[in-house]
């Protein structure tokens, strides 16, 4: 090689290090350089599988580049001992060589894709415990108001099918974006070093691809989204029909139920199907875009190696690594369309997460009530729409006061208010002359009873619902919670007793 041919490549790779940035910019414009952003706090904790996995990737990233090397001098040599008449057996040992050195890299390339993807899909699944859990916890700590406002059903779709799709995202898109990148700088780099023109000539579909990816991605975050609250809608919907069950089926509601759910089905579907119009225009003229760039360079190539400008096995490796390089632009679609699902899942799930969460209080021992409870010009609001006004009652300890009125008065929010499981807009509400407001949470929780509305039992155990915040309790405990509440007798009917275990919501109780 000439010294002006070795200044021509070194012009080549810096121009190369300079505009691959922009390259891969331009082919992946609508996901931004730093995809990770959104899911930064959470990658957070697992930088060292990050960074093992991404070693791994990169030695088998780096073993992928080196084998289109190996077939080019494979077959130079062979050529070359062809064409100058030697001993073919030293043509074949040759081979032999180039052989085995491929059979060995392959081999080691396996291996550390096994590592790359162990320590890849093992930090998508702790991610994913991370936010389902804080997911949860953050659930349980919002006040009793939030739970008014927002469907079950949508939460438990973010729990689950929003989960679904970030694990997705963390295990799948994640990795191949990653590879893809790597791939893609790697091969332009090769195919540079052989024919440069060829190689920038090769990269003509990405501002076509650029726009159109840019163009879908917005689409496909919006139609997701849209996807998702319908799914909630829909989860919504069998969560009631299965927990009113019982009133489904003595009004006799079933073919209602079917068709209404069956109105839902249709509309979840009908907004999965305009996704998949834009998919299956999306991902085949990425692939169009990239089979006619590789027909061109092919020709072109051709060309070269008829004209002696470019040998046998430059070629060969040149074409190897110009489908090496086809393949992250082929995954440009997929890799925007996951992106934009993982994208508006977080997005769901974080509009959760930034909800104000009931203020942490330390909890104390209370000294003995005597009882007197005391409302003072009471005024409460749900949704702006008042429900109390200027509510004032004094209620001596030791006295029994029944509430009475017609629905929607107020009487369980009234309820609801003394163990501040809601909170008043304005004036005060006095325990024995101290201001609930003074008083913790749970230290005020822990000296009512309070009986709801509408009775909840988990499944569990008699023994479980009995002591249910009453950790830990004795036998004794239990015992005289039992007689209290009369339910004694009804514990020598049962089969175990207080380990009998009661249906979702007490189902299997009269």
């Amino acid at each position: 090689m000439t010294i002006q041919s070795n200044f021509d490549l070194k012009k080549r790779i810096l121009y190369l290090k300079k505009s691959w940035p922009s390259c891969v910019q331009l082919l992946m414009p609508s996901i931004h350089f730093n995809l990770f952003r959104p899911f930064s706090k959470y990658l957070r904790p697992y930088r060292k599988h990050i960074v093992f996995g991404t070693l791994f990737l990169l030695g088998t990233q780096a073993i992928a580049t080196v084998i289109p090397l190996l077939l080019k001098w494979g077959i130079d040599t062979a050529e070359e001992g062809l064409e100058s008449g030697g001993p073919l057996d030293r043509v074949e040992d040759d081979l032999v060589i180039y052989a085995l050195l491929l059979v060995g890299l392959a081999i080691l390339q396996w291996g550390l894709s096994v590592g790359m993807r162990w320590y890849m899909m093992s930090m998508s699944r702790l991610v994913e415990r991370d936010i389902r859990a804080t997911y949860v916890r953050h659930l349980i700590k919002l006040p009793l108001a939030f739970f008014q406002q927002k469907q079950i059903g949508d939460l438990l779709a973010r729990a689950t099918s929003d989960l679904e799709s970030i694990q997705r995202f963390f295990s799948h898109v994640f990795r191949m974006s990653l590879t893809a990148g790597l791939m893609f700088i790697m091969s332009l780099i090769m195919m540079c070093v052989f024919d440069w023109q060829l190689a920038l000539l090769s990269l003509a579909p990405m501002p076509v691809m650029a726009v159109t990816a840019r163009f879908v991605a917005t689409r496909v975050r919006t139609g997701y989204r849209r996807v998702q609250e319908q799914f909630a809608t829909i989860i919504a919907r069998i969560q009631e029909n299965l927990s009113g069950i019982r009133v489904v089926k003595t009004f006799a509601l079933r073919l209602s139920e079917i068709e209404h759910f069956a109105r839902l089905n249709e509309e979840y579907i009908d907004r999965n199907l305009r996704l998949v119009h834009i998919r299956s225009l999306f991902y085949p003229f990425t692939a169009l875009l990239n089979g006619i760039s590789m027909v061109i360079i092919l020709w072109l190539g051709g060309l070269r190696v008829i004209e002696g400008t470019l040998t046998l096995g430059a070629f060969v490796a040149f074409n190897a690594y110009l489908i090496r390089m086809s393949r992250p632009m082929m995954l440009v679609g997929r890799l925007v369309d996951e992106y934009q699902r993982g994208v508006a899942s977080i997005t769901r799930i974080n509009a959760i997460l930034v909800e104000k969460p009931e203020p942490e209080e330390e909890a104390y021992d209370l000294p003995a009530f005597h009882g007197e409870i005391e409302f003072r010009h009471l005024n409460f609001a749900y949704n702006e729409e008042p429900v109390l006004h200027d509510i004032n009652i004094h209620i001596p300890a030791g006295s029994t006061l029944a509430i009475v009125g017609r629905v929607g008065s107020g009487k369980t929010t009234l309820a609801r208010l003394l163990p501040r499981l809601i909170q008043a807009d304005e004036g005060q509400i006095l325990i024995d002359g101290k201001s609930l407001d003074q008083i913790p949470h749970r230290s005020i929780r822990n000296a009512i009873g309070y009986v709801p509305q509408d009775t909840f039992l988990f499944s569990d155990t008699i023994r479980e619902n009995i002591i249910l915040g009453f950790k830990p309790a004795t036998d004794a405990d239990v015992a005289q919670a039992a007689e209290v509440s009369q339910l004694t007798p009804d514990l020598a009917v049962l089969p175990d007793g207080l380990e009998t275990v009661v249906g979702e919501r007490g189902v299997t109780l009269s």
